[in-house]
């Protein structure tokens, strides 16, 4: 399995292979998550995130994604002197490709005719 550092500052998205991850801040730390939504891979840090009921909705599906799922499922990761310490998956290529993205899934916005469906 991969270890990989970077600065967080400057980077808070991780390409690696098909799989992509970002850093999301919530009450109880910080995490490595994965991106791809669990119904159709749509791209997690573009959905709403719904701080009341702690979830995600997926920006394609509208599929309701709960942050204890995604915390369930996170990367290892530590924090060392602004420098994060990261476990990733092992796949078959070994290029990973570390980004600055604008991460929506920080702010609540209330959505009508979202999905029942949650995944936990």
């Amino acid at each position: 399995m991969p270890v990989v550092k970077f600065d967080p500052h400057l980077s808070n998205f991780l390409i690696h292979d098909d799989r992509r991850f970002f850093l999301i801040s919530l009450d109880n730390g910080i995490f490595l998550v994965t991106d791809n939504c669990p119904h159709r891979g749509g791209p997690l840090h573009l959905g709403y995130f719904d701080c009341q009921k702690s979830t995600i909705i997926c920006p394609w599906h509208e599929l309701v994604v709960s942050m204890n799922h995604l915390q369930q499922h996170a990367m290892p990761l530590v924090w060392r002197n602004d420098i994060a310490v990261a476990v990733l998956p092992e796949i078959k290529s070994k290029s990973i490709a570390f980004k600055h993205r604008h991460i929506l899934a920080t702010s609540e916005v209330s959505i009508k005719g979202t999905s029942s469906v949650i995944v936990e």
